[in-house]
Order: structure tokens, then C-alpha cells, then sequence
């Protein structure tokens, strides 16, 4: 089962112009809201209505007439990170998919990476979707396959499940490849995540897959979390973006990395 927290639901258009306050914010520090107003080109009342839903979710703090990002552990609302590095994110995927092989239980995670390129499951066959992503379990609907998808509290920040109930469920499956994807991989010993709530589910991931893909576009290699999930030992195979010298000295403990220009 699941069990759903109330939150708000954006339309496109509000997504799309929370992606771009949180870009301004980023790039300008506090700024007051008529000077955001104006950057936006929307009308205080439209901007007032885009920081409520923005502080609801955690984003941002509104003082005096101003606004700011809420700086630390705030994982930004999916919609919002699908935004971001968008043709890299697909490229990556693409390639990822082509390791799937015809009549697979694949487990496909939650992160705005692995939302991209699933097109390229187009012409596998008798494929098992497995996921905690309620995005990705819909998308996949209209490709055909089986899905299943894992139970538990959902996470709404992310649009995905999590709790005793998901890793229950996982300990019952045998999966063949699972994709799963990082907040972060700078100064670290692995795969990093913003949210302790994901961990339990990519520990088990991790010792019951057979074969392991981590999918991250080359921004994560400069990006920070504090809770890793995945060794880099552990993961079987990476891939992800051209990447410097200096980023392939993070990972070249990792036995397969392939690099997508």
C-alpha cells in the first residue's frame, strides 16, 4: 500500500518558474522580492504564491521583503531537478539502458536522472520494471511491461516511496540490473544521498542485485551530500558524462565506468 502526505500540486508553468527563482536566488544570494518580481517579469502576487508553495516545501526563507535559499538539507521537489542538465541526464540513460538484456527483473530508481531516456526501453522484451518511483511507474505504463511498484510512505519532495514496507517488498524479488542514481559524489567515498530516508532501500539494493549501475551526469561529481548509500567498490558499473582526469581519479576504483560525450 501507500500512504500519501499532503503537499501542493504545481501546474508546468509553476515548476518551471520556481526552477528559474531558485537559479536566481542561487546565482544572486538575498534579493528582494520586488527585484525578483521584476527578474521574473511576473507580478508580486504571482511571485508571493511561488515562495509560499517554495517555503511549504522547504526551498526558501522569506524575511522583510526578502528571499533566500534555505541553505542544507533540503532535497528540491523532483519537478524541479528534472529541469536541470537535461540532454546530459538523457544521453546517460540511453546508454545505461542498452545494458538490459531481454527478460529482466530491473529495478529503476527514484532520481531525476533515471526519469530520462526511457524511450530507450523501447524493443526490449518481457522486461519486470521494478521501482519506488511513482514518475518513473507511470511512464513505463505506456511502454508495456510489468511493473511493480514498491509500497510504503511516499516522499513528496521526490514522488517516491520509502520505509519498512519498500525494503520488505525488495527483500522478496531477485533483481537482475538495478539503475540507481547520487546527489553527490565530491570528497566521498561513494554514492551520496541529501535524504537518510533513501538509504535503507539502496543498502538493500546493493546486496541483492546482481548487477549494479550507477547513472549520474558529471555535475554530481562536484556536488556534496552527507549520507552515502553505495561504496564505490560495490557498484559494478558507472556512467556518466566525459569526465576530467581529476573526476576519474574518484571513481577508478569502480571496475567498468563508461563516459557519454
Amino acid at each position: 500500500f501507500f500512504y500519501f502526505q499532503k503537499g501542493p500540486v504545481m501546474s508546468k508553468k509553476k515548476e518551471e518558474r520556481q526552477y528559474r527563482i531558485r537559479a536566481l536566488l542561487l546565482e544572486n544570494g538575498r534579493m528582494k522580492t520586488k527585484d525578483l518580481a521584476d527578474a521574473m517579469g511576473v507580478t508580486p502576487e504571482t511571485l508571493r504564491a511561488d515562495l509560499a508553495i517554495m517555503e511549504q516545501s522547504g526551498l526558501v526563507i522569506r524575511e522583510h521583503g526578502h528571499a533566500r535559499l534555505k541553505m542544507g538539507l533540503t532535497e528540491p521537489p523532483i519537478s524541479m531537478r528534472n529541469q536541470e542538465n537535461k540532454e546530459k541526464k538523457r544521453r546517460v540513460m540511453v546508454h545505461a539502458f542498452q545494458l538490459i538484456e531481454d527478460g529482466q527483473v530491473v529495478f529503476i530508481d527514484s532520481g531525476s536522472t533515471t526519469l530520462w531516456g526511457l524511450d530507450a526501453l523501447i524493443g526490449k522484451k518481457d522486461l519486470v520494471i521494478v521501482t519506488n518511483s511513482l514518475l518513473i511507474a507511470n511512464e513505463c505504463t505506456k511502454l508495456n511491461f510489468k511493473i511493480l511498484m514498491i509500497g510504503g510512505f511516499v516522499f513528496n519532495n521526490g514522488m517516491r516511496t520509502y520505509g519498512n514496507f519498500a525494503t520488505e517488498m525488495l527483500d522478496r524479488l531477485q533483481i537482475d540490473i538495478a539503475f540507481l542514481g547520487t546527489d553527490g559524489m565530491k570528497d566521498s567515498s561513494g554514492i551520496t544521498t541529501v535524504n537518510e530516508n533513501e538509504m535503507g532501500l539502496k543498502r538493500h539494493l546493493v546486496s541483492s542485485s546482481k548487477k549494479l549501475v550507477v547513472v549520474a551526469d558529471s555535475s554530481k561529481f562536484e556536488e556534496r551530500a552527507p549520507f552515502t548509500c553505495c561504496r564505490f567498490s560495490e557498484i559494478d558499473v558507472l556512467v556518466t558524462n566525459r569526465l576530467t582526469q581529476e573526476q576519474r581519479k574518484t571513481v577508478d576504483i569502480v571496475p567498468t565506468v563508461i563516459e557519454v560525450d
